[in-house]
């Protein structure tokens, strides 16, 4: 119980271990290099190993330092959080949240009113980014992120699924009806020029050709005026432009319940992945962390029953 390492050397050696240089480390300790050097030198003397290994202007954890590295992190976060516990400060300070970017821009951030209208003591810091987050590196304390669930050292909670349509304007409908004379035949639809949502290209991902093979149309004549990596704007650039595009159901509901799109085409095609929120498996989640991912959860389960009034089925959480 009481033969432990100094807790200054563990607090270091974690920092060391998050930042991976010496320099990094001491700027968010608030100490010298030199200071953050010997407190290493002097853990890996107390328990008679290295920890890191050394390359010019660098440091990384070996395998031994690395199983350390978690341990040590899991336990001085406990204590955080006992502390905080103690002192009452667990549903106060500054929540960490990395998420997709049209998510964010079209989803989360409009809903968290809500959440600090009732939680109005606790700042969200929002970061929009593709990249997977390295939680070793960067001080975020939890991601949204579009998959499978498969992220390995990270536990992953479902949040909601996906579905996809081609929707486009009232205007552009017309057009499309005007064209096809006024028949309900999708084939034209391959003869149009949409405009491609080109962000994230992985295999769980549904693309048009995806789509119109599901509705039973040739793909092969696809025509796409216009290509953009992120949703957000692709899914404008369909708007301002009266074109057609394949648009996730999280990224429109609000446009197809204003009528700013219509989704005329049919069933909606769901998708086998889904949003998850992620956090590393070795580090409990703060209590302002737990808190926002209770209100995630219930929030997602919300808007799922709004979303099954356009999809026609159960969005499976």
């Amino acid at each position: 119980m009481y033969n432990l390492p100094p807790l200054n050397a563990l607090r270091t050696f974690c920092a060391v271990g998050q930042k991976r240089t010496f320099a990094e480390a001491a700027e968010m300790l608030g100490v010298s290099p030199s200071a953050v050097s010997q407190q290493i030198k002097s853990l890996e003397a107390w328990v008679g190993i290295p920890l890191f290994e050394r390359t010019a202007g660098h440091v990384a954890l070996n395998d031994l330092g690395r199983q350390y590295y978690n341990q040590v992190w899991q336990s001085l976060s406990m204590i955080e959080d006992a502390t905080n516990d103690l002192r009452g400060t667990n549903d106060q300070g500054s929540l960490n949240i990395s998420v997709l970017p049209s998510f964010a821009s079209q989803w989360l951030v409009p809903r968290l009113r809500s959440f600090k209208r009732d939680h109005p003591q606790i700042d969200v810091a929002i970061s929009t980014t593709n990249e997977l987050v390295d939680f070793s590196t960067q001080e975020v304390d939890l991601a949204i992120r579009y998959g499978h669930g498969e992220y390995p050292g990270l536990h992953a909670r479902k949040l909601l699924t996906e579905a996809v349509n081609v929707v486009c304007t009232q205007k552009a409908y017309e057009t499309y009806r005007n064209a096809v004379s006024g028949r309900n035949d999708l084939s034209g639809l391959s003869r149009l020029p949409f405009v491609d949502d080109g962000s994230s290209r992985v295999k769980f991902k549904s693309g048009l050709k995806d789509w119109m093979r599901a509705k039973g149309i040739d793909e092969r004549d696809i025509s796409f005026e216009y290509s953009f990596t992120d949703s957000q704007i692709a899914i404008e650039h369909a708007i301002l432009h009266d074109m057609f595009i394949l648009a996730r159901l999280s990224l429109v509901l609000g446009k197809l319940q204003d009528g700013t799109l219509l989704a005329p085409f049919g069933a909606w095609l769901q998708e086998d992945a889904a949003y998850y929120a992620v956090y590393p498996e070795h580090r409990p989640l703060r209590p302002i962390a737990k808190l926002f991912l209770g209100w995630l959860a219930t929030t997602c389960r919300d808007w799922a029953k709004q979303a099954e009034r356009y999809t026609g089925t159960a969005m499976n959480l």
